[in-house]
Order: structure tokens, then sequence, then C-alpha cells
């Protein structure tokens, strides 16, 4: 009875991860230069539109994050594609001017948050 217990137990622990996995996979799409990493890409993102000052709309459409609509989404891309595993910090910063120069609304108000954003996403 007891090990009877413990394997229904282990049964649905794998079954809850599954379909948490398989929600984090229905949750990112479209993701052309990052990997979705779950929680992390989440937090990154959050921290760096803090950072920036926007909300995640100058870059987005809300409600469909995996459109490409908003030309903004671009220039991040370009962003991310340049300081995600970059050490020069001086290539970082050159990056991050580029993106506030292309992203409507867009200023560096917390530089900690961005890179703190970029960290997590450099855990892919």
């Amino acid at each position: 009875m007891r090990l009877s217990l413990y394997a229904s137990a282990f049964v649905l622990a794998l079954g809850v991860s599954a379909a948490t996995t398989a929600h984090a996979d229905e949750n990112f799409k479209n993701l052309k230069v990052l990997k979705n990493n779950g929680k992390d890409l989440e937090k990154g993102m959050k921290a760096i539109s803090k950072g920036l000052g926007v909300k995640c709309t100058a870059c987005h459409v809300k409600g469909e994050f995996d459109s490409d609509k908003v030309p903004a989404k671009d220039k991040t891309r370009a962003f991310f594609t340049a300081v995600v595993g970059e050490k020069d910090q001086a290539k970082k910063d050159a990056a991050a001017a580029e993106l506030i120069k292309n992203v409507e609304g867009a200023a560096l108000k917390d530089a900690k948050a961005v890179w703190e954003g970029v960290a997590l996403l450099q855990k892919q």
C-alpha cells in the first residue's frame, strides 16, 4: 500500500512537471535570439523594461507577445544579439545607446536593472 502511494505521488509529480514545461513553451514563441528559459526570460525582460523606463508594449503587442508588428522588436533583438554573452562593457553600452535611440520613450533610467536583466538572459 505504502509503495503504491509513493508511486502515485511520483507519477503525479512527473505529470505536473511535464505540464509546467509545456505551459512555459506555450508562453514564449517566436524567439529568434533568446532561448526559452522560462522564469529567467520573463524576469530579465521585466528588469530591462524597468531599467529603460518603458512598458512591455514598447516592443510587444499586448496579448500577442510573439507578434512582430512592433518595429522596435527587431531593434531589441539586435540589442540582445550584441549584449548577451558580451564581456566588453563599452560594446554593451554602445548597444544600449543604440537601443534607446530606436525605442520610443526609452531612456537609461536604471542601468543596473538593465544589466541585471541581461545577466538573467545569459543563463541560457
